[in-house]
């Protein structure tokens, strides 16, 4: 999962990039860079990315010096691939005249990568996000980029990719360029604004509230299969090259967007706030009583205030956040994740003494944040605590672009119910069922194949695939015990 932005158009693109990215650090804490067009003189690439948070790695002063139309920007969160600074993108392939930055995984990539490499091609990066560039560069072979020659290069790639993948790029010429897997699993958005002199700028971004912070108003997604291309005139040109199916990823509403985004027409809020609304049915229903809501932060908040209202039960605040400590998900191993609970999180001890705590979490994936945050609640004197997800329980990998490449390091894998409750420490846990989750997002089309074990495309290579990220995550541990 990692942000993307791009603007074309604009007198100061890159340094909006820099502030769409501000606003996209959520999706991905490892690093990220910045690619535009330099018009100094003579036109040239200016990339510039580092590891850490975005406000570390760039200077706005420095950005506004370069005078560019059009710029895009990656923020990352590694799932392929080692996390260090060779990863980061966006990733440029200079004699090809193109960069671009991806969110999302491709499924296939180890056995592809194996082909292009007996092909005599190479990868800038060991990356499915580098493969991906590979491929439009060899499907290009020599080609001025522009708008034809690109949409052929990517309906080459579509034909080649299994997976999600929602692409930004952009050429040598100025020129902006965006897509979608054919089965629109990962976010991407369309915007477009006119400025005070009438130029119209168009934008595309993993999530509106970064083109909504810089001013664009007319916002629209980039269809599944849709390729995009904005030429440095301003003209924009829209092509479905291969649709398969409509599956956006479930986890965006319940976890991962920005709480005032909205994506497939759907608020990000308003999907929240339902899922606690419908969850608060279930519980009235099993009849599960509680003196107090506690919603663990922050994304479980909307829902915590929708529970607490439906059941007539005090809304508290009483798990206080560090700000300082970053998504505890997104960190790239479970001994990380747990010292960074326990870092984040601290309980107001006098007010959950004695009280029946109703705990309400987003989603329940491997059961680190569950299970310390039941420690941290027990030990501060709760009398009994009832621990509920907003999403149904995650029993499979998911292989498009979230962490939990593995099974066997899902919390509800091949566990009944009682066995999760004793896992967590809780004295009971409850999951949203699967039609208060669709009614919620108010799809029914969804990817829900880390709910169900289906999936919306091929998974052959999927053993591979896990088996491989396995021993990356290893291998990035052991790194971390040397140092």
């Amino acid at each position: 999962m990692c942000g993307l932005i791009a603007i074309s158009g604009s007198s100061d693109a890159a340094y909006e990039v820099f502030y769409g990215l501000m606003n996209l650090q959520h999706r991905g804490q490892d690093g990220a860079g910045i690619l535009a067009i330099a018009e100094n003189g003579q036109e040239h690439f200016h990339l510039q990315k580092g590891s850490g948070l975005i406000e570390h790695i760039f200077s706005d002063h420095s950005l506004h010096e370069i005078n560019t139309p059009s710029a895009i920007g990656h923020s990352r969160y590694s799932t392929v691939g080692h996390n260090d600074p060779n990863g980061l993108q966006p990733f440029l392939d200079y004699n090809a005249g193109i960069g671009l930055g991806h969110n999302g995984n491709i499924v296939n990539f180890y056995s592809l990568r194996d082909v292009v490499l007996k092909q005599g091609h190479t990868l800038v990066a060991e990356s499915d996000s580098a493969l991906i560039l590979s491929l439009l560069a060899d499907s290009l072979d020599g080609q001025t980029p522009n708008c034809q020659s690109l949409f052929s290069a990517i309906e080459v790639c579509m034909t080649k990719l299994v997976g999600s993948y929602s692409v930004i790029g952009l050429t040598r010429n100025g020129d902006v360029f965006g897509f979608r897997d054919p089965d629109g699993i990962r976010p991407l958005v369309l915007g477009k604004r006119k400025n005070a002199n009438g130029k119209v700028v168009h934008g595309l971004a993993s999530e509106t509230v970064a083109l909504s912070f810089l001013g664009f108003s007319e916002l629209e997604d980039v269809q599944p299969g849709e390729a995009v291309y904005i030429d440095r005139q301003g003209t924009l040109t829209r092509k479905i090259i291969s649709q398969h199916s409509h599956s956006p990823c479930m986890f965006e509403w319940v976890y991962f967007s920005r709480v005032e985004s909205e994506w497939e027409s759907t608020s990000v809020y308003a999907a929240r706030f339902e899922l606690g609304r419908l969850l608060a049915e279930q519980l009235k229903k099993a009849g599960v009583t509680a003196d107090i809501v506690i919603p663990i932060p922050e994304t479980s908040r909307i829902a915590a205030i929708a529970l607490a209202e439906c059941l007539g039960k005090p809304f508290r605040e009483l798990l206080i956040k560090n700000r300082y400590i970053n998504r505890t998900f997104i960190l790239d191993d479970q001994a990380s994740r747990q010292e960074a609970i326990r870092r984040k999180l601290f309980p107001i001890a006098e007010e959950i003494a004695g009280k029946d705590c109703l705990i309400v979490d987003d989603s329940i994936v491997r059961g680190n944040t569950a299970s310390q945050i039941v420690k941290l609640v027990r030990s501060a004197g709760a009398k009994k605590i009832t621990l509920v997800s907003t999403c149904p329980p995650i029993v499979s990998p998911c292989y498009y672009g979230i962490d939990f490449p593995s099974p066997s390091e899902l919390i509800s894998y091949n566990r009944t119910p009682d066995e999760v409750v004793s896992a967590t420490g809780a004295d009971h846990v409850v999951f949203q069922n699967f039609e208060g989750l669709k009614k919620a997002i108010g799809k029914e089309t969804l990817c829900l194949g880390c709910l169900t074990g289906t999936y919306p495309t091929d998974i052959t290579s999927a053993s591979d695939f896990t088996s491989r990220r396995v021993q990356d995550r290893d291998a990035q541990i052991q790194i971390k015990n040397k140092c």
